[in-house]
């Protein structure tokens, strides 16, 4: 299992049979990555944040150079959370393992919007300042990546965000980024609609 739209197939019952699944064969194997990495995906999916950060911190320990990997730890590491709510800390550690996803593979769009949104919403809406990369630079760059859209849906429903037009944007559905912003502004020029609806 390497996607979290995988499991959308199943309901929680099914997906909790995978975990069993994969709690039996890490009783044999437990420095598998892989299996570590799809034990981390179906608690992502089940919303278990903390068990999905355990088993994604033994993947990138066994498997390294797993892109998706890193991504996926970044995205359970906000727990389900707004970013804006999380500590600068917090975001310091879901950034470099984003940067870290784009580092080994920078053909996944999906690394690109999340952090994306993580800018947007824990710096423009806390009104902090945004070293590059940019939110437009970073949306820009997933634009010309290979895209799955299920994959960027599913990530979505794991990241609470204030502003319903970059969502759009990132689901596909927007209009562009320099007229994402409330009042048409540019996203690095305006805080955006920063308030949860």
């Amino acid at each position: 299992m390497t996607s979290l739209a995988y499991l959308d197939k199943f309901d929680r019952a099914g997906t909790g049979r995978y975990v069993d699944h994969y709690k039996q064969l890490l009783k044999d194997f437990p420095d598998d990555g892989e299996l570590c990495s799809a034990m981390g995906i179906c608690y992502l999916s089940l919303g278990l944040y903390d068990l999905a950060i355990k088993s994604f911190a033994k993947t990138v320990e066994e498997v390294p150079d797993s892109a998706d990997s890193y991504y996926h730890y970044a995205l359970a590491l906000l727990r389900g959370k707004r970013p804006k709510l999380l500590t600068l800390a917090e975001i310091k550690e879901v950034e470099r393992y984003l940067n870290a996803a784009i580092m080994i593979d920078d053909t996944r769009s999906k690394y690109y919007y999340l952090w994306a949104l993580v800018k947007h919403d824990f710096y423009r809406c806390n009104g902090l300042t945004i070293k590059p990369p940019t939110i437009e630079e970073l949306i820009d760059e997933a634009r010309g990546k290979s895209d799955d859209h299920a994959e960027t849906v599913k990530m979505l429903e794991h990241i609470i965000m204030g502003d319903q037009d970059l969502v759009n944007l990132v689901k596909g559905g927007g209009s562009s980024v320099s007229t994402c912003a409330s009042g048409g502004s540019s996203l690095e020029e305006s805080a955006g609609n920063c308030e949860y609806r």
